[in-house]
């Protein structure tokens, strides 16, 4: 009995731990949820329910196919580091960050803070401002397949 008073508390953490590392990901900035710099998230834009990619970004007024959306709180001065990739079959798929106060409103109009494909190189920026930050990664519209993805954000705070 003692083996299972340890091992039900330790089965049902791990689960948790798994549940918010692949986290559901939003189809919308406002039912994106957020998410804690440090852990590893991950999504499948062939299976997940995604949106439309057609929104802004530092290159064109949008050129994703398919987009998850999740959101991150940084104050003005944070570093921001993210590392992320496509898994096979998904290939090319592209990170954007948007400024505090981006919502799903306005985010045709935005331009993204930092904008890149992570696979070739991690994406790194500074917060200009506090707030909560939208991230939008998919497969973009540059010969990109849908698939599975993960990627982890990391922050240093401004000393």
């Amino acid at each position: 009995m003692r083996r299972v008073s340890v091992a039900v508390p330790a089965l049902i953490s791990a689960l948790v731990a798994v549940g918010a590392a692949a986290g559901s990901r939003g189809t919308s900035i406002a039912s994106a949820p957020v998410i804690r710099p440090g852990v590893q998230l991950s999504g499948e834009t062939s299976t997940d329910a995604t949106a439309n990619g057609s929104i802004g970004s530092e290159e064109s007024t949008g050129c994703w196919n398919d987009v998850e959306y999740w959101r991150l709180p940084f104050t003005a001065g944070d570093q921001v580091l993210i590392k992320g990739t496509a898994v096979s079959p998904a290939h090319h798929f592209g990170i954007g960050f948007f400024p505090a106060g981006t919502t799903d409103r306005n985010i045709g109009k935005a331009i993204a803070v930092a904008s890149a494909f992570p696979r070739r190189a991690p994406i790194r920026f500074a917060a200009r401002s506090s707030g909560t930050y939208a991230l939008v990664i998919g497969p973009t519209c540059y010969n990109a397949t849908d698939g599975p993805y993960t990627f982890v954000v990391t922050v240093r705070h401004k000393a």
